[in-house]
Protein backbone atom coordinates (compact mmCIF):
# COMPACT_ATOMS: atom_id res chain seq x y z
CA UNK A 1 0.00 0.00 0.00
CA UNK A 2 1.35 3.00 -0.84
CA UNK A 3 1.78 6.13 1.42
CA UNK A 4 -0.63 8.08 -0.23
CA UNK A 5 -3.11 5.69 0.66
CA UNK A 6 -2.49 4.66 3.76
CA UNK A 7 -2.47 8.64 4.58
CA UNK A 8 -6.48 8.50 3.21
CA UNK A 9 -7.31 5.63 4.62
CA UNK A 10 -6.07 7.30 7.89
CA UNK A 11 -7.56 10.56 6.98
CA UNK A 12 -11.25 8.38 6.15
CA UNK A 13 -10.96 6.97 9.75
CA UNK A 14 -9.93 9.94 11.51
CA UNK A 15 -13.20 11.98 9.72
CA UNK A 16 -15.44 8.78 10.43
CA UNK A 17 -14.47 8.27 14.29
CA UNK A 18 -15.04 12.72 14.55
CA UNK A 19 -18.13 12.68 12.91
CA UNK A 20 -19.53 9.50 15.23
CA UNK A 21 -18.51 11.46 17.97
CA UNK A 22 -20.47 14.48 17.36
CA UNK A 23 -23.58 12.47 16.56
CA UNK A 24 -23.40 10.83 19.66
CA UNK A 25 -22.52 14.12 21.91
CA UNK A 26 -25.74 15.69 20.74
CA UNK A 27 -27.61 13.03 22.44
CA UNK A 28 -26.43 13.72 25.66
CA UNK A 29 -25.39 17.68 25.42
CA UNK A 30 -29.23 18.22 24.76
CA UNK A 31 -30.36 16.09 27.67
CA UNK A 32 -28.34 18.49 30.43
CA UNK A 33 -29.25 21.63 28.12
CA UNK A 34 -33.46 20.69 28.51
CA UNK A 35 -33.55 22.68 31.76
CA UNK A 36 -31.80 25.65 30.64
CA UNK A 37 -33.39 25.58 26.72
CA UNK A 38 -36.62 26.36 29.17
CA UNK A 39 -35.73 28.74 30.89
CA UNK A 40 -34.72 30.66 27.97
CA UNK A 41 -37.39 30.36 25.36
CA UNK A 42 -40.34 31.74 26.63
CA UNK A 43 -43.75 29.64 26.96
CA UNK A 44 -41.83 26.41 26.57
CA UNK A 45 -43.59 23.42 28.76
CA UNK A 46 -41.94 19.99 29.83
CA UNK A 47 -43.86 18.39 27.18
CA UNK A 48 -43.06 20.55 24.58
CA UNK A 49 -39.66 20.53 25.48
CA UNK A 50 -39.03 16.75 24.92
CA UNK A 51 -40.04 17.47 21.28
CA UNK A 52 -36.13 18.72 21.57
CA UNK A 53 -35.19 15.72 22.16
CA UNK A 54 -37.84 13.14 20.37
CA UNK A 55 -37.52 15.09 17.09
CA UNK A 56 -33.66 14.11 16.87
CA UNK A 57 -34.72 10.43 18.00
CA UNK A 58 -37.77 10.02 15.44
CA UNK A 59 -35.98 11.38 12.45
CA UNK A 60 -32.88 9.00 13.24
CA UNK A 61 -35.36 5.76 14.11
CA UNK A 62 -37.46 6.74 10.46
CA UNK A 63 -33.99 7.37 8.31
CA UNK A 64 -31.69 4.79 9.51
CA UNK A 65 -32.70 1.91 7.05
CA UNK A 66 -33.44 4.04 4.23
CA UNK A 67 -29.83 5.93 4.32
CA UNK A 68 -28.70 2.61 4.31
CA UNK A 69 -30.38 1.82 1.24
CA UNK A 70 -29.46 5.13 -0.25
CA UNK A 71 -25.67 4.61 0.65
CA UNK A 72 -26.01 1.56 -1.42
CA UNK A 73 -27.61 3.15 -3.88
CA UNK A 74 -25.54 6.31 -4.18
CA UNK A 75 -21.99 5.55 -2.39
CA UNK A 76 -21.43 5.86 0.94
CA UNK A 77 -19.12 8.93 0.57
CA UNK A 78 -21.56 10.54 -0.76
CA UNK A 79 -24.41 9.98 1.35
CA UNK A 80 -22.06 10.12 4.18
CA UNK A 81 -20.95 14.08 3.14
CA UNK A 82 -24.42 14.75 2.67
CA UNK A 83 -25.43 13.90 6.23
CA UNK A 84 -22.14 16.00 7.45
CA UNK A 85 -23.53 19.03 5.74
CA UNK A 86 -27.44 18.69 6.46
CA UNK A 87 -26.08 18.04 10.38
CA UNK A 88 -23.73 21.04 10.84
CA UNK A 89 -26.34 23.04 8.88
CA UNK A 90 -29.42 22.22 11.21
CA UNK A 91 -26.94 22.63 13.94
CA UNK A 92 -26.20 25.87 13.36
CA UNK A 93 -30.16 26.49 12.44
CA UNK A 94 -31.16 25.09 16.22
CA UNK A 95 -28.46 27.46 17.76
CA UNK A 96 -30.13 30.50 16.29
CA UNK A 97 -33.65 29.06 16.61
CA UNK A 98 -36.10 31.88 18.10
CA UNK A 99 -38.68 29.69 19.37
CA UNK A 100 -39.26 26.48 20.64
CA UNK A 101 -41.19 25.49 17.54
CA UNK A 102 -38.44 26.66 15.33
CA UNK A 103 -35.93 24.42 17.40
CA UNK A 104 -37.90 21.21 17.31
CA UNK A 105 -38.46 21.64 13.39
CA UNK A 106 -34.67 22.12 13.15
CA UNK A 107 -33.36 19.22 15.57
CA UNK A 108 -35.98 16.92 13.17
CA UNK A 109 -33.75 18.24 10.47
CA UNK A 110 -30.26 17.29 12.79
CA UNK A 111 -31.61 14.31 13.25
CA UNK A 112 -32.00 13.01 9.44
CA UNK A 113 -28.25 13.95 9.23
CA UNK A 114 -27.75 12.25 12.13
CA UNK A 115 -29.07 9.28 10.36
CA UNK A 116 -27.36 9.94 7.01
CA UNK A 117 -23.73 9.75 9.09
CA UNK A 118 -24.40 6.87 11.47
CA UNK A 119 -25.41 4.29 8.47
CA UNK A 120 -23.04 6.12 5.99
CA UNK A 121 -19.91 5.94 8.48
CA UNK A 122 -19.79 2.76 9.72
CA UNK A 123 -19.89 1.89 5.60
CA UNK A 124 -17.20 4.10 4.89
CA UNK A 125 -14.84 2.70 8.02
CA UNK A 126 -15.50 -0.58 6.71
CA UNK A 127 -14.50 -0.17 2.93
CA UNK A 128 -11.46 1.91 3.56
CA UNK A 129 -10.32 -0.40 5.73
CA UNK A 130 -8.15 -3.75 5.56
CA UNK A 131 -10.41 -6.71 6.25
CA UNK A 132 -7.70 -8.26 9.04
CA UNK A 133 -8.64 -4.71 10.88
CA UNK A 134 -11.89 -4.07 10.34
CA UNK A 135 -12.90 -5.82 13.81
CA UNK A 136 -10.27 -3.70 15.75
CA UNK A 137 -11.90 -0.52 13.24
CA UNK A 138 -15.48 -1.70 14.61
CA UNK A 139 -14.73 -1.36 18.14
CA UNK A 140 -13.11 1.21 18.01
CA UNK A 141 -15.60 2.87 16.31
CA UNK A 142 -18.38 1.79 19.12
CA UNK A 143 -15.96 2.90 21.43
CA UNK A 144 -15.79 6.57 20.12
CA UNK A 145 -19.46 6.63 20.76
CA UNK A 146 -18.99 5.12 24.59
CA UNK A 147 -16.52 8.37 24.80
CA UNK A 148 -19.26 10.52 24.03
CA UNK A 149 -21.58 9.51 26.56
CA UNK A 150 -19.00 9.51 28.87
CA UNK A 151 -18.01 13.25 28.38
CA UNK A 152 -20.86 14.21 26.82
CA UNK A 153 -22.45 15.23 30.30
CA UNK A 154 -19.52 17.18 30.76
CA UNK A 155 -19.26 18.91 28.24
CA UNK A 156 -23.23 19.71 28.08
CA UNK A 157 -23.11 21.34 31.24
CA UNK A 158 -19.69 23.69 30.65
CA UNK A 159 -21.12 24.68 27.71
CA UNK A 160 -24.74 25.73 29.27
CA UNK A 161 -22.84 27.71 31.33
CA UNK A 162 -21.88 30.18 28.03
CA UNK A 163 -25.50 29.63 26.31
CA UNK A 164 -27.35 26.99 25.48
CA UNK A 165 -26.93 27.66 22.22
CA UNK A 166 -23.49 26.64 22.38
CA UNK A 167 -24.87 23.01 22.72
CA UNK A 168 -25.73 23.29 19.03
CA UNK A 169 -22.89 25.98 17.97
CA UNK A 170 -20.07 23.79 19.06
CA UNK A 171 -20.88 21.20 15.70
CA UNK A 172 -19.94 23.84 13.20
CA UNK A 173 -16.41 24.05 13.53
CA UNK A 174 -16.19 19.94 14.13
CA UNK A 175 -18.59 19.49 11.16
CA UNK A 176 -17.07 22.13 8.57
CA UNK A 177 -13.35 20.37 8.92
CA UNK A 178 -15.02 17.12 8.43
CA UNK A 179 -16.48 18.46 5.41
CA UNK A 180 -13.81 19.98 4.16
CA UNK A 181 -11.74 16.79 4.83
CA UNK A 182 -13.89 14.23 3.29
CA UNK A 183 -14.31 16.46 -0.21
CA UNK A 184 -10.13 16.90 -0.24
CA UNK A 185 -9.36 13.62 1.56
CA UNK A 186 -11.89 10.72 1.86
CA UNK A 187 -11.64 7.92 -1.03
CA UNK A 188 -14.58 8.62 -3.56
CA UNK A 189 -17.08 4.93 -3.07
CA UNK A 190 -19.51 4.50 -5.54
CA UNK A 191 -22.85 2.97 -5.16
CA UNK A 192 -24.54 0.22 -7.00
CA UNK A 193 -27.17 2.03 -9.38
CA UNK A 194 -28.80 -0.65 -10.10
CA UNK A 195 -29.91 -1.31 -6.69
CA UNK A 196 -33.68 -0.14 -5.61
CA UNK A 197 -34.58 3.22 -4.40
CA UNK A 198 -35.35 3.52 -0.79
CA UNK A 199 -38.81 3.46 0.05
CA UNK A 200 -39.06 7.35 1.71
CA UNK A 201 -43.02 7.06 2.10
CA UNK A 202 -42.85 4.26 4.22
CA UNK A 203 -39.91 6.11 6.24
CA UNK A 204 -42.65 8.77 6.49
CA UNK A 205 -45.44 6.91 8.00
CA UNK A 206 -43.42 5.11 10.24
CA UNK A 207 -42.45 9.00 11.35
CA UNK A 208 -46.43 9.31 11.89
CA UNK A 209 -47.08 6.40 13.66
CA UNK A 210 -44.13 7.19 16.01
CA UNK A 211 -45.24 10.53 16.42
CA UNK A 212 -48.27 10.40 16.90
CA UNK A 213 -48.10 7.53 19.64
CA UNK A 214 -45.68 9.39 21.53
CA UNK A 215 -48.15 12.52 21.62
CA UNK A 216 -50.91 10.23 22.62
CA UNK A 217 -49.06 8.79 25.56
CA UNK A 218 -47.90 12.68 26.79
CA UNK A 219 -50.88 14.29 26.01
CA UNK A 220 -53.98 11.42 27.49
CA UNK A 221 -53.16 10.94 31.28
CA UNK A 222 -53.31 15.05 30.94
CA UNK A 223 -56.44 15.93 29.47
CA UNK A 224 -58.26 12.51 28.60
CA UNK A 225 -59.57 11.37 26.13
CA UNK A 226 -60.73 14.58 23.63
CA UNK A 227 -61.10 15.08 20.24
CA UNK A 228 -57.20 15.59 19.94
CA UNK A 229 -56.11 12.38 21.32
CA UNK A 230 -58.61 10.81 19.98
CA UNK A 231 -57.18 12.07 16.32
CA UNK A 232 -53.91 11.07 17.37
CA UNK A 233 -54.74 7.62 17.74
CA UNK A 234 -56.60 7.32 14.93
CA UNK A 235 -53.33 8.58 13.34
CA UNK A 236 -51.45 5.89 14.91
CA UNK A 237 -53.69 3.03 13.75
CA UNK A 238 -54.02 4.82 10.36
CA UNK A 239 -50.23 5.01 10.35
CA UNK A 240 -49.20 2.06 11.42
CA UNK A 241 -51.24 0.15 9.11
CA UNK A 242 -50.55 1.66 6.34
CA UNK A 243 -46.62 1.29 6.73
CA UNK A 244 -47.58 -2.63 7.78
CA UNK A 245 -49.40 -2.99 4.51
CA UNK A 246 -46.66 -1.34 2.51
CA UNK A 247 -43.86 -3.29 4.19
CA UNK A 248 -45.85 -6.28 2.76
CA UNK A 249 -46.55 -5.35 -0.95
CA UNK A 250 -43.58 -3.08 -1.58
CA UNK A 251 -40.91 -4.62 -3.92
CA UNK A 252 -38.30 -3.26 -1.59
CA UNK A 253 -39.82 -2.50 1.87
CA UNK A 254 -38.16 -0.57 4.17
CA UNK A 255 -38.86 -3.43 6.81
CA UNK A 256 -38.58 -6.96 5.08
CA UNK A 257 -41.71 -8.91 7.07
CA UNK A 258 -39.34 -11.83 6.65
CA UNK A 259 -36.70 -10.63 8.94
CA UNK A 260 -40.13 -10.92 11.60
CA UNK A 261 -40.97 -14.78 10.34
CA UNK A 262 -38.51 -16.33 13.23
CA UNK A 263 -40.02 -15.40 16.53
CA UNK A 264 -36.23 -15.19 18.03
CA UNK A 265 -35.82 -11.82 15.98
CA UNK A 266 -39.24 -10.26 16.97
CA UNK A 267 -38.49 -11.11 20.92
CA UNK A 268 -35.00 -9.47 20.37
CA UNK A 269 -36.45 -6.54 18.77
CA UNK A 270 -39.03 -6.43 21.68
CA UNK A 271 -36.67 -6.38 24.27
CA UNK A 272 -34.28 -3.76 22.68
CA UNK A 273 -37.73 -1.60 22.22
CA UNK A 274 -38.27 -2.22 26.41
CA UNK A 275 -34.52 -1.54 27.67
CA UNK A 276 -33.79 1.28 25.38
CA UNK A 277 -36.98 2.98 27.08
CA UNK A 278 -35.83 2.30 30.38
CA UNK A 279 -32.68 3.92 29.56
CA UNK A 280 -34.18 6.78 27.46
CA UNK A 281 -36.30 7.44 31.06
CA UNK A 282 -32.97 7.28 33.40
CA UNK A 283 -31.05 9.70 30.79
CA UNK A 284 -33.52 12.38 30.93
CA UNK A 285 -34.99 11.76 34.66
CA UNK A 286 -31.93 12.39 36.28
CA UNK A 287 -30.70 15.41 34.94
CA UNK A 288 -34.14 16.82 35.26
CA UNK A 289 -33.98 15.15 38.94
CA UNK A 290 -30.81 17.04 39.67
CA UNK A 291 -31.38 20.40 38.43
CA UNK A 292 -35.13 20.55 39.31
CA UNK A 293 -35.02 18.96 42.90
CA UNK A 294 -31.98 18.82 43.85
CA UNK A 295 -30.94 22.05 42.40
CA UNK A 296 -27.83 21.45 40.97
CA UNK A 297 -26.21 23.80 38.12
CA UNK A 298 -25.47 22.72 34.69
CA UNK A 299 -21.92 22.07 35.46
CA UNK A 300 -22.23 20.14 38.22
CA UNK A 301 -24.95 18.48 37.09
CA UNK A 302 -23.06 17.08 34.06
CA UNK A 303 -20.18 16.29 36.67
CA UNK A 304 -23.05 14.16 38.36
CA UNK A 305 -24.00 12.19 35.44
CA UNK A 306 -20.70 10.91 34.43
CA UNK A 307 -19.90 8.00 36.05
CA UNK A 308 -23.07 6.22 34.65
CA UNK A 309 -22.17 6.71 30.78
CA UNK A 310 -17.94 6.00 32.20
CA UNK A 311 -19.26 2.68 33.28
CA UNK A 312 -20.55 1.62 30.05
CA UNK A 313 -17.37 1.09 28.14
CA UNK A 314 -15.31 -0.30 31.21
CA UNK A 315 -18.28 -2.68 31.03
CA UNK A 316 -18.23 -3.18 27.43
CA UNK A 317 -14.22 -3.75 27.78
CA UNK A 318 -14.87 -6.43 29.94
CA UNK A 319 -17.35 -8.06 28.53
CA UNK A 320 -15.07 -8.36 25.33
CA UNK A 321 -12.70 -10.13 27.30
CA UNK A 322 -15.07 -12.82 28.64
CA UNK A 323 -17.55 -12.75 26.03
CA UNK A 324 -16.54 -16.24 24.65
CA UNK A 325 -17.10 -18.24 27.05
CA UNK A 326 -20.54 -16.43 27.79
CA UNK A 327 -23.86 -16.29 25.29
CA UNK A 328 -24.18 -12.37 24.62
CA UNK A 329 -27.97 -12.81 25.45
CA UNK A 330 -26.87 -14.01 28.98
CA UNK A 331 -25.49 -10.47 29.41
CA UNK A 332 -28.56 -9.15 28.12
CA UNK A 333 -30.41 -11.02 31.16
CA UNK A 334 -28.07 -9.54 33.55
CA UNK A 335 -27.63 -6.13 32.16
CA UNK A 336 -31.74 -5.49 32.33
CA UNK A 337 -31.59 -7.53 36.10
CA UNK A 338 -29.21 -4.47 37.91
CA UNK A 339 -30.32 -2.01 35.24
CA UNK A 340 -33.81 -2.39 37.19
CA UNK A 341 -32.14 -2.53 41.00
CA UNK A 342 -30.61 0.90 40.29
CA UNK A 343 -34.17 2.21 39.11
CA UNK A 344 -35.82 0.55 42.72
CA UNK A 345 -32.72 1.72 44.52
CA UNK A 346 -33.97 5.29 42.88
CA UNK A 347 -37.37 4.65 43.96
CA UNK A 348 -36.92 3.71 47.92
CA UNK A 349 -34.28 5.95 48.54
CA UNK A 350 -34.55 9.01 46.78
CA UNK A 351 -35.41 12.21 48.34
CA UNK A 352 -36.15 15.82 47.91
CA UNK A 353 -32.78 16.78 49.91
CA UNK A 354 -29.37 16.48 47.98
CA UNK A 355 -27.68 12.91 48.65
CA UNK A 356 -25.65 11.92 45.97
CA UNK A 357 -23.32 9.63 47.14
CA UNK A 358 -26.10 7.70 48.99
CA UNK A 359 -29.04 7.60 46.33
CA UNK A 360 -27.84 8.52 42.78
CA UNK A 361 -24.59 7.30 42.36
CA UNK A 362 -25.08 3.88 42.93
CA UNK A 363 -28.68 4.36 40.62
CA UNK A 364 -26.63 5.55 38.04
CA UNK A 365 -23.72 2.97 38.24
CA UNK A 366 -25.51 0.05 38.11
CA UNK A 367 -27.67 1.59 35.03
CA UNK A 368 -24.19 2.47 33.56
CA UNK A 369 -23.42 -1.50 34.16
CA UNK A 370 -26.46 -2.38 32.84
CA UNK A 371 -26.06 -0.90 29.89
CA UNK A 372 -22.53 -1.55 29.27
CA UNK A 373 -23.84 -5.35 29.39
CA UNK A 374 -27.15 -5.33 27.19
CA UNK A 375 -27.00 -2.63 24.68
CA UNK A 376 -24.71 -4.39 22.52
CA UNK A 377 -25.05 -7.85 23.20
CA UNK A 378 -28.71 -7.24 22.44
CA UNK A 379 -27.42 -6.08 18.79
CA UNK A 380 -25.64 -8.80 18.64
CA UNK A 381 -28.48 -11.42 19.77
CA UNK A 382 -30.83 -9.80 17.39
CA UNK A 383 -28.33 -9.79 14.33
CA UNK A 384 -27.94 -13.38 15.11
CA UNK A 385 -31.35 -14.97 15.01
CA UNK A 386 -31.62 -13.75 11.00
CA UNK A 387 -30.04 -15.11 7.94
CA UNK A 388 -26.63 -13.80 7.04
CA UNK A 389 -28.49 -12.33 4.11
CA UNK A 390 -30.74 -10.03 6.22
CA UNK A 391 -28.07 -9.20 8.56
CA UNK A 392 -27.85 -5.53 7.30
CA UNK A 393 -31.50 -5.47 7.84
CA UNK A 394 -31.47 -6.87 10.83
CA UNK A 395 -29.42 -4.48 11.96
CA UNK A 396 -31.26 -1.55 10.76
CA UNK A 397 -34.19 -2.71 12.19
CA UNK A 398 -32.81 -3.59 15.58
CA UNK A 399 -31.40 0.18 15.71
CA UNK A 400 -34.60 1.97 15.12
CA UNK A 401 -36.54 0.02 17.67
CA UNK A 402 -33.50 1.22 19.91
CA UNK A 403 -34.51 4.69 18.74
CA UNK A 404 -38.21 4.38 18.83
CA UNK A 405 -38.16 2.81 22.79
CA UNK A 406 -35.93 5.87 23.33
CA UNK A 407 -38.27 8.64 22.44
CA UNK A 408 -41.39 6.68 24.01
CA UNK A 409 -38.88 6.35 27.51
CA UNK A 410 -38.79 10.19 26.95
CA UNK A 411 -42.88 10.35 26.41
CA UNK A 412 -42.97 8.36 29.91
CA UNK A 413 -40.91 10.72 31.67
CA UNK A 414 -42.65 14.01 30.39
CA UNK A 415 -46.47 12.11 30.93
CA UNK A 416 -44.61 11.29 34.74
CA UNK A 417 -44.01 15.10 35.39
CA UNK A 418 -46.40 16.51 34.07
CA UNK A 419 -49.24 14.95 35.77
CA UNK A 420 -51.58 17.48 38.53
CA UNK A 421 -49.76 16.89 41.48
CA UNK A 422 -47.14 14.77 41.24
CA UNK A 423 -43.82 16.84 41.90
CA UNK A 424 -41.55 14.58 43.03
CA UNK A 425 -43.43 11.55 43.04
CA UNK A 426 -43.24 11.54 39.14
CA UNK A 427 -40.22 10.63 39.68
CA UNK A 428 -40.73 7.05 41.48
CA UNK A 429 -43.38 6.54 38.21
CA UNK A 430 -40.76 7.17 35.55
CA UNK A 431 -38.02 5.12 37.90
CA UNK A 432 -40.79 2.24 38.73
CA UNK A 433 -41.51 1.97 34.88
CA UNK A 434 -37.94 2.06 33.93
CA UNK A 435 -37.34 -0.93 36.12
CA UNK A 436 -40.54 -2.82 35.42
CA UNK A 437 -39.23 -2.45 31.18
CA UNK A 438 -35.52 -3.61 32.04
CA UNK A 439 -37.24 -6.68 34.43
CA UNK A 440 -39.36 -7.62 31.02
CA UNK A 441 -35.54 -7.49 28.82
CA UNK A 442 -34.57 -9.84 31.14
CA UNK A 443 -37.60 -11.86 31.48
CA UNK A 444 -37.18 -12.06 26.94
CA UNK A 445 -33.66 -12.97 27.20
CA UNK A 446 -34.39 -15.68 29.40
CA UNK A 447 -37.32 -17.10 26.91
CA UNK A 448 -34.18 -16.40 23.90
CA UNK A 449 -31.58 -18.20 25.75
CA UNK A 450 -33.97 -21.17 26.25
CA UNK A 451 -35.35 -21.04 22.68
CA UNK A 452 -31.30 -20.91 22.03
CA UNK A 453 -29.95 -23.79 23.47
CA UNK A 454 -33.30 -25.96 22.32
CA UNK A 455 -32.23 -25.02 18.46
CA UNK A 456 -28.79 -26.02 19.30
CA UNK A 457 -29.79 -28.92 21.08
CA UNK A 458 -32.31 -29.83 18.72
Amino acid sequence: MSTATTSRTRTATAVVLIANFMCNLDLWVVNVAVTAIGKNLPGSSLDGLSWVINGYAIAIAALLIVSGRAADRYGVTRVFQAGLIVFTAASVLCAGAPDLGFLIGFRVLQGIGGAMITTASLGLLLNTTAPDARPHAVRTWAAVGALAAATGPTIGGLLVTLDWRWVFLINLPIGVVAILLTWRRVPRISGQHGAPHPDLVSALLLSAAVAALVAEIVEVPQTGWTITTMLLAAAVLVAAGLFVWRSRVHRNPLVDPAAFRGARFGLANTAMLAFSGAFGIMLLSNSLWLQNVWHYGPVRTGLAMAPGPLMVPLTTAVVRRIGTRIRPITFVAWGGAIFAAGMVWGVLFRTAQPAYAAVLLPQLIAGGIGVGLAMGNLLATGAATVPPAQSGAGSGILNTSRQIGSSLGVAVVITALSAPGQSVHGFDIAWGVAAAAAVLTTGLAAVLHLRARRATSG
